[in-house]
């Protein structure tokens, strides 16, 4: 490798036999060569773990950590773990990127000055067809409390890792950012990190990531499991997080904590889930409902449907189910 810096990519890899060719393709075939490429096993059952090694024979940029299965924060702090470059992306191994994805995300970082920068996706179905992703997110430089304020809100901050470029010291040294092991919706707890953290996030709207959306993932199953309710849990670490770091505004995370509730319902409601779950998570949402109706960046509308989900949520879901979406 040259004096030019070196971006690190992790690749967590589990059960995805099927797309990890494609993945991994697209990220050795970057137009941007000074590459760490970090691909960690998580124990998967299938020929992943060869094929991880045969990528790693073909390439010398890429290392194969092999692994007991922990999930995807297990691996992803895996990976962190032994990373060496000065800039670091995730991309998930039933995805894949578009060529420049890596030269454009590290552009931007070295025009912005920002510790992290934001693409935008497509969404790659599985009959084929790709959607563009219609979230309406600010262009441009916001600093870490406008950052922080947009996360928070859910307004369009509040996504994954994947599709960004951080700046490596993030996540090094003693106090280094990681994943929380054991709960799904983890990346919420790494940006509530980064995004207090950061000095800026530059965002561009340019569709470099595709993100396979396909029946079986994490997020989209149709079964209530024991991982259904963790974005409750998450939402929780998230302002526990902040509140011991000095962070202080209240309105902000009541109103998180209450949207993570609200997600969960939105969820299950696609699921087998008991009707005693909706029930329990609607009263605790109905903790966090005063100060969210009396908070002025709340549209009037967002209040109607919190406070109609916290008290009603089986008749919500009915209205959901005959108006074909979210009422």
């Amino acid at each position: 490798m040259d004096g030019r810096q070196i971006v690190s990519v992790i690749v967590p890899v589990y059960g995805v036999e099927r797309y990890l060719d494609r993945c991994i393709k697209s990220i050795v075939e970057q137009d941007y060569k000074q590459l760490d490429i970090v691909v960690v096993d998580d124990g998967s059952p299938d020929r992943c773990p060869q094929l991880c090694d045969e990528w790693a024979a073909r390439d010398s940029r890429i290392r194969v950590v092999h692994k007991k299965n922990g999930g995807l924060a297990s691996a992803r702090n895996a990976g962190l773990d032994i990373i060496v470059g000065d800039l670091v992306t995730f991309v998930d191994s039933d995805d894949y990127v578009e060529p420049n994805y890596i030269s454009e995300l590290l552009s931007w970082h070295e025009q912005s000055g920002s510790d992290v920068v934001m693409c935008s996706c497509l969404h790659d179905l599985e009959d084929g067809s790709v959607v563009a992703d219609t979230r309406s997110t600010p262009e441009g430089i916001m600093d870490s409390e406008e950052a922080m304020i947009q996360f928070l809100y859910h307004l369009s901050l509040a996504g994954p890792v994947w599709g960004k470029m951080f700046d490596a010291r993030l996540f090094k040294g003693d106090h280094g950012i990681r994943f929380h092991e054991g709960l799904n919706s983890e990346d919420y707890y790494v940006l509530t990190q980064v995004f207090l953290r950061m000095n800026s996030i530059f965002v561009r709207m340019e569709p470099l990531y595709h993100y396979s959306i396909r029946q079986g993932s994490i997020v989209h199953m149709s079964v209530f499991n024991d991982h259904s309710c963790d974005e409750i849990q998450i939402s929780d670490l998230c302002c526990d997080y902040l509140t011991q770091h000095g962070y202080s505004d209240k309105k902000a995370m009541d109103y998180f904590r209450l949207q993570g509730r609200a997600d969960v319902l939105f969820n299950i409601f696609q699921s087998d889930a008991p009707a005693v779950i909706y029930h329990r998570i609607a009263r605790d949402m109905r903790h966090f409902l005063r100060p969210v109706l009396h908070d002025d960046r709340v549209s009037v509308s967002r209040k109607a449907k919190l406070l109609f989900l916290s008290f009603a949520p089986r008749t919500y879901r009915m209205l959901q189910r005959v108006s074909g979406g979210r009422p």
